[in-house]
């Protein structure tokens, strides 16, 4: 908590450094524009001196005119600037206009002279004396200067107050979100308590609550998905437990008890290798990564066809074909593929089923049986695993309920549409757009 009110310090000291060095870079353009109009001020006053004591040599009745008359005359008509001086030095006297420049040594800082001495035909040296007060202008500067001084002071005593309120603040949010965090746990009932000092802390609270429930189905998820697989697991092994008994007590003499054995055991272990080999697929589905090459998606059905004939014999299944090519992973495909088919030849009540390829706006496969069908109810539900409509009837036909999770995370993966329609007893139709 320190550390973030010390940032959130660090950072108000960075705009104060900011705006102080952008004052004083402002402080310091105003102080050389005055500079320069004062000098602009005494240039102005330089160049009317230097017209005029040129007049000095060619007006003769100039030289008529007593000292006093002639200079009096000079600082008359010279223009008349506030805060600027003019001194005439001549034969040891000196001619000046009121208001009179106070006779004391000037500080630079309040007073900026410049001397010049002209020698006019016919006249002695002339010393001209031009001076600009700044005395103004340096209080000028020096008030603002100090304004500044003070805002910036006043504004570091806000900042500093701001600091230690919202630190105060952020502690009380905090442990209250810290208390909010270490007294629940997946099996919490969550209460959101609104902070009125932070309505953040509060949407927090909210992402923390939800956080907890995904993570919570999650784990409900993972605990079915673990307590399905074991209970698929028992039943092909205390099958395998019960025929391996059975020779051991009966089955070495007698040769029709050991064939019957032998089918079984073959049949079980099998079934416990297909569980076996989903349940892998599901458990690494999440890293897996389509190899994409050129593919006849002719030949890979065919392939699948082929070996599920001679697994079913019995089973009829009807195949239009096409030749196209896709890029896309075949090994993929042909699980997805025999997922699919499989599950036709389960269902379809030892009809035949009929398989399209083809290829119109998308590549269309297209599986259909005319068997038990899929209920609407059930319709939503069959690619949750180990989900299945009749307990009995998929025991009976040996089903995990894995299939079509199979077959949802292959098609997310390969970006495949997949629409199903289905009615009881009448059968499913399931069309894949690649």
């Amino acid at each position: 908590m320190k550390k973030i009110s010390n940032e959130l310090l660090k950072t108000y000291y960075w705009i104060m450094l900011l705006f102080t060095a952008f004052s004083i870079s402002a402080l310091v353009s105003f102080s050389i524009f005055l500079w320069r109009e004062n000098e602009k001020d005494i240039q102005t006053v330089e160049k009317f001196i230097d017209y005029e004591l040129s007049e000095f040599e060619y007006k003769e009745e100039l030289k008529n005119l007593s000292d006093e008359e002639l200079f009096k005359t000079a600082l008359e008509e010279a223009p008349k600037i506030q805060d600027v001086y003019i001194e005439f030095f001549y034969r040891g006297k000196k001619y000046t206009r009121p208001p009179y420049l106070p006779d004391r040594e000037h500080n630079f800082l309040d007073y900026y002279s410049i001397t010049k001495t002209y020698q006019p035909k016919g006249y002695e040296s002339i010393e001209v004396k031009i001076t600009k007060r700044f005395a103004k202008n340096r209080l000028l500067i020096l008030y603002t200067f100090g304004s500044f001084i003070f805002f910036l002071l006043v504004c570091l005593f806000i900042i500093s107050r701001i600091q230690k309120r919202f630190s105060k603040k952020f502690e009380n949010s905090l442990d209250k979100l810290k208390m909010f965090t270490q007294d629940y746990n997946l099996d919490s009932e969550i209460r959101i308590h609104n902070e009125e000092n932070f309505i953040e802390f509060s949407i927090l609270q909210k992402a923390f609550k939800n956080m907890l429930i995904r993570l919570k189905e999650q784990s409900q998820m993972q605990i079915d998905f673990v307590n399905n697989a074991s209970h698929e697991l028992k039943t092909p092994i205390f099958i395998l437990k019960g025929y391996v008994d059975m020779l051991n007590d009966w089955g070495k003499n007698d040769k029709e008890v050991l064939d019957e054995s032998l089918v079984i055991l073959k049949k079980e272990i099998q079934n416990m290798q297909d569980l076996t080999e989903k349940l892998l697929f599901l458990a690494k589905s999440k890293n897996l990564v389509a190899e994409k090459n050129n593919i006849s998606l002719d030949n890979a059905l065919k392939e699948v066809i082929d070996n599920l004939s001679f697994a079913y014999p019995k089973q009829k299944i009807n195949y239009i074909s096409s030749e196209i090519f896709i890029d896309s992973d075949i090994a993929l495909l042909k699980l997805l593929f025999k997922n699919l088919i499989e599950n036709a030849i389960k269902y379809g009540k030892d009809n035949p089923i009929n398989i399209e390829l083809k290829k119109e706006k998308k590549v269309k496969v297209i599986i259909e049986d005319f068997g038990v069908g899929i209920s609407e109810k059930a319709l939503p539900h069959i690619f949750e695993r180990f989900y299945r409509e009749d307990e009995a009837r998929n025991r009976e036909i040996k089903s995990y309920g894995l299939g079509l999770s199979i077959v949802k995370e292959i098609i997310a993966l390969l970006n495949i549409d997949i629409q199903i329609e289905s009615q009881i007893n009448k059968g499913t139709k399931i069309t894949l757009q690649l």
